[in-house]
């Protein structure tokens, strides 16, 4: 499995917005390193365009949708739904991998509910898959604290911790019974991984913005301990330059 790249670009490419921008449309370009905890797999550098909306209830961020449902005095609950995770087999380098199972993409249903305030902004969201490849469900809670040094320049450090059921573990990082011939049947309960990171962002103009990411992943023991898998950690990089209309 890659990271949820989909999901990645989504929140992380257009996270800030022109303070002048005067349409709700804009359009990114980026490039993201993510790395892979497959053995053998290699870190996977893509470049995406995106194209985003921010309507007063509806926002599209590339491939996710976000519906408020209620927004007052700093909280905010919503609807979601957004892709997930993959893993393409025949990326691997080790024969064995290769011949696993394909980890299809999930697309993920589900409600999110955050708070901004002078201590930072707190949010909590769960979902579940509704393709029913993972067919599995995920809780994610997650801190930032933006912090705004020039009148261009923002730095957001954050924290998080997502907690996947025992079936959306097991689709990813377990072996199913007769999946493979090199490896031994494993299997998952639920998984709880942590991750850490900064987000920086530079205001150039009215129009345009650049954006820069660096993100550390720590994985669940019992996903490290997985058969298939060669590291407890994984690295996110990215750069974007977003043009607001």
């Amino acid at each position: 499995m890659q990271q949820p790249l989909p999901i990645l670009l989504s929140t992380l490419l257009v996270t800030t917005s022109a303070a002048y921008a005067d349409s709700p449309w804009s359009v990114a370009g980026g490039v993201i390193a993510v790395d892979s905890p497959y053995a053998n797999t290699d870190t996977k550098v893509m470049a995406l365009p995106m194209i985003n909306y921010q309507g007063e209830k509806l926002t599209l961020r590339g491939y996710t949708l976000d519906y408020t449902l209620l927004q007052q005095h700093g909280f905010s609950w919503s609807a979601t739904l957004a892709p997930g995770q993959f893993f393409d087999s025949s990326d691997s380098d080790n024969p064995a991998i290769k011949a696993l199972n394909e980890r299809k993409m999930s697309l993920y249903a589900g409600t999110k509910v955050s708070y901004a305030a002078s201590f930072g902004r707190v949010s909590a969201s769960v979902s579940h898959d509704i393709l029913g490849n993972g067919d599995g469900a995920k809780f994610k809670t997650d801190y930032s604290y933006p912090v705004k040094l020039t009148k261009e320049l923002m730095l957001a450090p954050f924290v998080g911790v997502e907690i996947n059921s025992s079936q959306l573990s097991n689709y990813y990082y377990g072996v199913a019974e007769g999946e493979s011939s090199t490896f031994d049947a494993y299997e998952l309960s639920s998984t709880v991984n942590y991750n850490i990171g900064l987000l920086a962002s530079y205001q150039l103009n009215r129009n345009w913005n650049v954006n820069a990411l660096v993100k550390f992943n720590q994985l669940d023991a019992d996903i490290e301990d997985s058969p298939i898998i060669d590291t407890d950690n994984l690295t996110t990089a990215m750069m974007s330059i977003t043009y607001h209309f």
